[in-house]
């Protein structure tokens, strides 16, 4: 065996273990980004092999959860990129609501997919909250998923320290947010209802159907062209009519005969079937 192989096999048995002791599958994630993460988080801890880096991770949470920073799997914060939820707030909800309305069907079914830990469904369960206003006849239910079950919990615990609120409106805070021990704050119990948690792996069986709005942002760039086009085709059966796809800012949907962009900047699509007319931005 040489010693390219070698490495490549001690990278795999890190992989295993995640997968074995943390319940987190990323057989799905390209490999060689995979393997990258990994070599440097060896060089970074200055362990000298796999079978070191695995005790290592045994051992220590806070390199488990350092792991997951260097896939970026863990990186989010309320409202992250304002301009996409400025995006959402202005092309997006108002279209939908008004349709929904037109139809006689109050109800919205949005999913947050790689939701790590809890920012973005709650910040679109106040954005939707914000665009119904006095409309308390919707039903509006947010599903949120994550391969991540420590992350999970976190988001379900919902208590985040007053310093990662820095960035939102006071006025937001004021009405959204409440309180509690320890310098937290966690969203008000009317937010928190919207949002449902799962634990969901991308490339198992979906749970979620009759979508409204699909947040899948900052994960397609970790799959490769053939895993990206199989999502697209997923999402697009997932979602009804006229339903909308919010990507990350750096991805690219490459599936043009199943969505039309409705916001180039903020990669914000709508669902080829019935798509309004829009100019790009």
């Amino acid at each position: 065996m040489t010693k390219a192989q070698s490495d490549e096999e001690g990278l795999k048995k890190i992989l295993d273990f995640i997968h074995e002791y943390k319940g987190l599958d990323l057989s799905s994630y390209r490999q060689n980004f995979l393997y990258r993460r990994l070599r440097l988080r060896i060089f970074s801890t200055k362990t000298k092999d796999c079978l070191e880096y695995i005790t290592l991770l045994k051992n220590s949470p806070e390199e488990y959860n350092a792991f997951l920073d260097a896939l970026s799997i863990n990186v989010t914060e309320f409202f992250r990129d304002p301009d996409v939820f400025e995006a959402v707030k202005k092309a997006v909800l108002p279209e939908l609501i008004a349709r929904k309305e037109a139809q006689g069907n109050l109800s919205l079914r949005v999913w947050s997919s790689a939701c790590a830990s809890g920012e973005e469904p709650y910040s679109i369960a106040i954005l939707i909250r914000q665009a119904l206003k006095e409309k308390g006849n919707f039903l509006v239910r947010i599903w949120a998923s994550d391969i991540d079950n420590d992350a999970l919990e976190k988001a379900k615990k919902a208590e985040y320290p007053a310093g990662e609120l820095k960035n939102i409106d006071s006025e937001i805070i004021k009405k959204y947010f409440i309180s509690c021990a320890n310098n937290c704050c966690r969203p008000s119990d009317e937010i928190r209802q919207m949002v449902k948690f799962q634990t969901h792996n991308l490339f198992q069986r979906f749970p979620f159907k009759c979508l409204d709005v699909i947040f899948c942002r900052n994960v397609l760039i970790y799959l490769d062209r053939r895993q990206t086009k199989e999502l697209f085709h997923t999402f697009s059966q997932l979602l009804n009519p006229g339903g909308y796809l919010v990507l990350g800012k750096v991805e690219t949907l490459w599936e043009r005969d199943l969505f039309v962009p409705v916001d180039l900047r903020t990669k914000i699509y709508q669902k080829v079937s019935e798509a309004a007319t829009y100019g790009t931005k």
